[in-house]
């Protein structure tokens, strides 16, 4: 069983991450494979956990805005966040 609090934040954000990704996944028209929907869901539920980088920079962010913040991350898939980030630091 997970007590401390944090654990249980981190994995209520990666839940929300990997549900968010195999929702979008199911809602796709790609041939479900076991391979892709476990990586989707791996994938998508580390975007949603990163979305506890958030209290480095916002320390008095409630945990539904981290919800909300794991929702979007998740949403937007890793190919976005990378093109997003290439923006941003001036990367090609």
């Amino acid at each position: 069983m997970i007590h401390d609090e944090a654990s249980k934040g981190a994995l209520w954000l990666a839940v929300v991450g990997a549900a968010i990704g195999l929702g979008q996944l199911l809602a796709s028209k790609e041939t479900l494979t076991p391979r892709l929907v476990i990586g989707r869901a791996i994938s998508s539920g580390a975007l949603g956990m990163a979305a506890a980088a958030a209290i480095s920079f916002i320390p008095a962010i409630p945990f539904a805005a981290q919800l909300g913040l794991a929702a979007v991350l998740a949403s937007l898939g890793t190919s976005a966040l990378e093109r997003i980030v290439q923006r941003v630091f001036g990367g090609s």
